[in-house]
């Protein structure tokens, strides 16, 4: 095949254009992922300022941002991320963002009076990624997701009316440990049956 110079020159001009905005591309999208780690880490920064937050709470979400963060790095170092190593990054993200979330509205502020149970609240936590890993890998199905979904949402919904008087008493306590026994036994109980997804 034989080109004009001017026929060249175009098609030389259009990948250096092509590769400026595979770099632009590249650079928005590692900028959006920082820019949304730097958004949680001023949420964490909030959640502390405003008591939602007490040092230890913050000092493990943070933690998670570090590690989300060397995970990017790591990614990074051959010089490509890839689709899943995205997909994975954001998922991280998600995750790290839930648990901003569910620390920072656990009934803990920094009034006198707050009610707190933390061993109750990284119980959910806790059972909440073991449903969402489960849906994942397919060990549950739609319907027993829903089921469990629905035991979480209990759970949580009668911890609200026993820490709505502004007191957890010790019998309360006690009834929601046993109440996350029984779903933890559940979770396991529907991951482990030949039922998947």
């Amino acid at each position: 095949m034989n080109f004009d110079k001017k026929t060249l020159v175009t098609i030389a001009g259009l990948g250096v254009f092509a590769m400026a905005a595979g770099s632009v591309l590249a650079e928005s999208q590692g900028r959006s992922a920082g820019q949304r780690m730097h958004s949680q880490h001023q949420r964490i920064e909030q959640g502390v300022s405003s008591g939602q937050l007490n040092r230890r709470e913050a000092a493990r979400l943070n933690r998670e941002q570090r590690q989300i963060r060397n995970e990017a790095r790591e990614y990074r170092s051959d010089g490509v991320v890839t689709k899943a190593e995205r997909a994975d990054l954001r998922r991280d993200q998600n995750r790290a963002s839930r648990h901003i979330y569910a620390e920072k509205h656990d009934s803990q502020s920094g009034t006198a009076g707050a009610v707190r149970d933390p061993g109750a609240n990284a119980r959910q936590v806790n059972q909440r990624e073991r449903i969402q890993q489960g849906v994942r890998s397919g060990e549950l199905t739609r319907g027993e997701t829903r089921q469990i979904g629905a035991e979480q949402r209990n759970i949580r919904q009668e911890e609200r009316q026993y820490k709505s008087d502004g007191v957890l008493t010790k019998v309360e306590r006690k009834d929601l440990q046993q109440d996350l026994n029984v779903a933890s036994k559940d979770i396991y109980n529907q991951k482990h049956d030949a039922e998947r997804r």
